[in-house]
């Protein structure tokens, strides 16, 4: 008898074996586009039966590592299986499967964007990984149907949109090259949309309060401006500055070099977190979340800062005085 609540995922075993639905040479190798358009198997009993969600892959995360290995999948079936309907070989066949289709890296194990593609896959079918924003993407013509950001290990880089009309994702390696660059603009861009407006508000007032010379751009009649290319007064910054911001840079270069050597990099993770937001989140989900934010923000703020520079060369007023 079915207690209350529970689920079946026994499958039809009929002269099926583990090792019949291997899918060849496919273990331990990263899955590419073409790798899942020919092999990817259909939905496991787990997917068809029960809904994923975050607190399912907290559920299946009892190591609270941040994935999931084919240990504590099956383990877990006893806790939402019948008993005397979970056989072994039902288990196995269903873990396998759901395994197939979601190591996306062959490391064996399912991480929590590994697991995200699945709940879009659920949700969406399994095109493009169930990624909405990519199928819309390739529909026009804003992405190759068999660029790495279709689907496959590459697509699970945290906020892929699927734009990439001139095509220059070409790896996995590749993109994390582009999206360290991409997180480093937009950190700088962030502190940029910040610092731009609130110097052209405070400047003048700290410099006098403190001695020491207004160095933003005076133009008869209009608010001062902060130095720039196009607005000038570079050349009365102090190259101490641009030497101290050099020696700074290289610093922080050369500790992003040593970890982009590690082939478990995340492109941005310079372990440079003092109030431990990143870690103190709870979960996997949160994380991503925060990965998100940052990325979304950052380009956010490349947008703005080019405005900014645009806006003042074009109209010669400052941001502050629009």
């Amino acid at each position: 008898m079915r207690r209350h609540g529970s689920v079946s995922l026994r499958m039809q075993t009929d002269g099926v074996t583990e090792d019949s639905i291997r899918l060849p040479g496919l273990e331990g190798k990263a899955r590419r586009v073409r790798d899942i358009r020919d092999m990817q198997e259909l939905p496991s009993s787990l997917e068809q039966t029960v809904k994923l969600t975050p607190e399912l892959f907290k559920q299946l995360d009892v190591d609270r590592s941040g994935s999931v290995d084919v240990g504590e999948l099956q383990a877990i079936f006893e806790t939402i299986v019948v008993p005397d309907e979970a056989d072994s070989i039902g288990v196995a066949l269903t873990a396998e499967v759901f395994f197939q289709r979601a190591d996306l890296d062959g490391n064996g194990r399912i991480d929590y964007a590994e697991y995200e593609r699945l709940m879009n896959m659920q949700k969406n079918g399994d095109e493009a990984g169930g990624n909405m924003f990519v199928r819309a993407a390739i529909k026009a013509s804003l992405l190759k149907p068999d660029s790495p950001l279709a689907d496959g290990e590459a697509s699970i880089l945290v906020g892929n949109k699927g734009f990439d009309p001139l095509g220059f994702a070409t790896s996995l390696k590749t993109l994390k090259t582009y999206r360290e660059a991409e997180l480093k603009h937009g950190r700088l861009a962030m502190l940029a949309a910040l610092g731009w407006p609130v110097s052209e508000l405070f400047h003048p007032f700290l410099a006098k309060l403190a001695g020491t010379s207004d160095l933003l751009v005076k133009a008869e009649g209009l608010p001062e401006k902060v130095p720039s290319l196009l607005n000038g007064g570079l050349e009365f910054i102090n190259p101490l500055f641009f030497l101290a911001v050099i020696i700074f840079s290289g610093a922080v270069e050369s500790v992003a070099i040593n970890k982009i050597r590690a082939q478990d990099y995340i492109p941005g993770d310079l372990g440079f977190d003092p109030l431990n937001i990143y870690k103190s989140v709870g979960s996997a989900e949160k994380q991503r979340e925060l990965e998100l934010k940052e990325l979304n923000n950052g380009r956010l703020a490349m947008i703005a800062i080019t405005g900014y520079a645009a806006q003042e060369f074009v109209t010669k007023v400052s941001i502050v005085g629009v």
